[in-house]
């Protein structure tokens, strides 16, 4: 798609409230997001899911274009993929998803292969930590591609060890993709990370996080991994949302017994089988 389009999408994109589902909502009402633009405040009220404030937003958006064309500017300058529902190379498997996001943000495009999602708290303990970088990268070494969601702890442990034996990773992340920043703990594997990384997002690309963007990413780092591994659980529900989406999928759920927390019990109750070790986990894969 021409930047000239482009500038559009990142324009409605950019105002706030207009999350997924009103995105695609008004994709659905107008041809393109420029006719969007193009509406007026009767017609726009017209649509479902906008209140007035999003309204005059819309109407006043127009003032941004030429900040929308610099951060694009900025995009193809780190040579960043940036691609709509309807383009060719739009992930299939996320269409899949009643809320699939109109915008993705790519490093680079996503390559085929066996996915395997490795997920966990922010807060892991040291052995959590550890358990995630061993599964990561034995599953690896097995020719799976690790997704996990780039957060710190088991998330970047699980990045961590897919890179440092040579296999691609795929972090989602909760932040629009401008705002990348390396973790201090892969700084040792940077130059790894940079090659075998591939960076998603579906945010507007200045997003800075929120924790309304880290539980919506979790519904992507869901459907695009073909199985899903919890190491360590916190007592918040932001791994239990992963699973939820998983299932929600018909995705195969493991978690790995030894490491309690309250959310365990509810993770088993929606089919999670529980494994010991990475023999165990081999031995019940489909393939």
């Amino acid at each position: 798609m021409d930047a000239n389009n482009l500038k559009y999408y990142l324009l409605l994109q950019s105002i706030e409230g207009i999350g997924p589902a009103t995105f695609q909502n008004l994709l659905e009402n107008y041809k393109n997001p420029k006719a969007v633009f193009e509406a007026t405040f009767d017609e726009l009220e017209k649509i479902p899911r906008l209140n007035q404030r999003i309204i005059n937003e819309i109407l006043r958006a127009k003032d941004k274009l030429d900040e929308m064309e610099k951060i694009l500017q900025q995009l193809y300058n780190r040579n960043i993929k940036v691609i709509t529902k309807h383009d060719k190379s739009y992930p299939f498997v996320l269409n899949k998803i009643s809320n699939a996001p109109s915008l993705l943000y790519l490093s680079r495009y996503l390559p085929n292969g066996k996915t395997f999602g490795i997920i966990g708290t922010r807060d892991a303990s040291q052995y959590g930590k550890e358990q995630a970088y061993k599964f990561a990268s034995e599953l690896a070494r097995n020719g799976f591609i690790i997704v996990s969601g780039y957060a710190k702890g088991i998330d970047t442990a699980a990045h961590h060890g897919a890179v440092d034996n040579n296999q691609l990773t795929i972090a989602v992340l909760p932040t629009g993709i401008l705002k990348f920043r390396l973790h201090e703990e892969l700084k040792q594997s940077a130059d790894k990370f940079s090659s075998q990384a591939i960076l998603l997002s579906e945010f507007f690309p200045l997003s800075e996080w929120s924790l309304a963007n880290a539980l919506l990413r979790n519904r992507i780092t869901a459907m695009l991994s073909d199985y899903l591994l919890v190491i360590e659980a916190a007592d918040s529900g932001g791994t239990l949302s992963t699973v939820e989406y998983a299932t929600q999928y018909n995705k195969k759920v493991f978690i790995l017994k030894g490491i309690n927390s309250i959310m365990n019990e509810k993770i088993n109750s929606l089919g999670a089988v529980t494994i010991n070790n990475i023999s165990e986990l081999l031995n019940q894969l489909d393939r």
